[in-house]
């Protein structure tokens, strides 16, 4: 009863938290976005390498997420037929390490999965001379629209980044690199907008995703009973 109570209040606090996420995303839409793309674009923040650097971060990111589910596998299995020729069964938490690979790899496929119904175009012009509002002064949402064109909304790179800043935060509550997240999350983000790779409001969007992935991933594994390592 107890767990049902939590994942309803969960899913309530989720849904409240649309509210004003939507209502930053619109402001960022009509009158935020543009002004801010046009200004970065005017400061030329672009000849500076570190913003594009910051970005890269993320691929850091995946990287290790990919890695550590195959360490994760191996040293599970070990652990696994040790318990079994001692006849012990494995009782403490899941590894918090895991949370953030977890967290990491769910919100890159909820991102991906946005993105086309979303369909917006991105401020500036990257590939295959796609229409932007720098180059082109093409803006706006075109929803269930495919292609590279149309998947500036929501940054993935953000969701990627305040995914892993979330779940470091939850899951290390005592450990200083929860700030080392916050930094490399910032960072990350940071580079996004001063590159002009995305507007304010797909950062809005993608943070709200990556956060609410990582809490729920945070809030779930603490229902399941797997081997400390």
């Amino acid at each position: 009863m107890n767990n049902n109570l939590t994942s309803l209040s969960l899913f309530q606090k989720t849904l409240l938290s649309l509210i004003p996420t939507a209502l930053l995303i619109t402001f960022c839409y009509f009158w935020a976005d543009p002004a801010f793309a046009f200004w970065s674009d005017h400061e030329n923040f672009r000849q500076f390498p570190i913003f594009d650097y910051f970005t890269h971060i993320v691929d850091a990111i995946v990287i290790w997420s990919v890695l550590y589910y195959g360490y994760f596998a191996y040293s599970f299995s070990k652990e696994k037929q040790q318990s079994l020729k001692k006849g012990l069964n494995s009782s403490t938490h899941a590894w918090p390490s895991l949370n953030v690979a977890n967290s990491v790899s769910i919100s890159i496929f909820i991102k991906d999965a946005l993105k086309e119904p979303f369909g917006r175009y991105w401020p500036n012009t990257w590939t295959n001379n796609n229409p932007s509002l720098i180059h082109d002064h093409a803006y706006g949402f075109h929803w269930f629209h495919k292609g590279v064109i149309y998947q500036s909304f929501p940054s993935g790179h953000t969701t990627v980044a305040v995914a892993m800043m979330v779940a470091l935060w939850l899951s290390f509550p005592q450990s200083v690199v929860r700030y080392l997240g916050v930094l490399l999350g910032s960072a990350i983000i940071i580079g996004l907008l001063a590159d002009n790779y995305h507007f304010l409001g797909d950062c809005a969007a993608g943070a709200w995703v990556g956060a609410t992935v990582a809490i729920y991933v945070t809030a779930y594994s603490k229902k399941v009973r797997l081997p400390t390592f």
